[in-house]
């Protein structure tokens, strides 16, 4: 029904035969398109089925993994004033340099999943812990990571987890990164679970973080200016009124 001069117009006939034929077509589709999909996916596990009759499979991730726990130890470990930093975990972090090194793509760049393109966080992660790990900034591989990172927007493009992740060590202006106060775990109706456990994971710590307001040092003398596009704004975007 709809409102026309202040009385009631009847809606305009329609054959519903023909669009309860249409819809009940389109629903058999549909169907048959699931029934595909899903015998597909149980062959191709039965495929890789264990002959015991179990299924094992690696848990693999991207390089962002290794370059955040070099970003860990320097947390963990702070490096003393006017000494180089050389943390008990040396050993490990320069397995995980040889691990980021390996995974790097021909354009100079690291991806999120295998055979994927240059991703802007991950090459800017990568960057960054190999030269907190000592790699030389002008050897051909970091000169051609900061080159890819450069192509991708630079540090302004990253997202707001690498941001604030650097502003942590003064890597980042953290007057230019999101806030996340603790007290939003106390905001009602279970925001907290509303949000994936993966999310969480990075939320409150980071909130915690952030209440403290303390930033770490670095090895004296590092900073990632390079990988800062020279004149880009490093205001975040402003989408709606409610936006700051």
């Amino acid at each position: 029904m709809r409102e026309e001069f202040r009385y009631i117009a009847p809606a305009p006939p329609r054959d519903t035969q023909a669009a309860r034929t249409i819809a009940q077509a389109e629903l058999q589709q549909l169907a048959a398109g699931i029934r595909t999909s899903a015998t597909a996916a149980a062959n191709a596990l039965l495929k890789i089925q264990d002959p015991q009759g179990y299924w094992c499979g690696d848990l693999t991730a991207d390089s962002t993994l290794e370059s955040d726990y070099i970003l860990l130890q320097l947390w963990l470990y702070p490096p003393e004033p006017d000494q180089p930093w050389h943390p008990p975990t040396w050993n490990r972090i320069r397995k995980a340099v040889r691990f980021i090194l390996e995974r790097q793509l021909s354009d100079g760049g690291w991806s999120i999943y295998e055979g994927g393109p240059s991703e802007i966080n991950a090459t800017a992660r990568a960057y960054t812990a190999m030269k907190i790990a000592g790699e030389d900034s002008e050897s051909p591989v970091m000169v051609r990571a900061r080159s890819r990172v450069l192509s991708l927007g630079g540090l302004q493009a990253s997202n707001s987890y690498t941001k604030m992740n650097f502003s942590l060590f003064g890597l980042y202006p953290r007057r230019y990164v999101p806030s996340v106060p603790p007290e939003i775990l106390l905001v009602p109706g279970n925001l907290l679970y509303e949000m994936s456990s993966w999310t969480r994971t990075i939320l409150v710590p980071l909130s915690i973080v952030q209440s403290i307001g303390s930033q770490h040092p670095v090895p004296q003398g590092l900073t990632v200016e390079e990988l800062f596009v020279p004149g880009k704004r490093l205001t975040l975007p402003r989408r709606d009124r409610t936006s700051t």
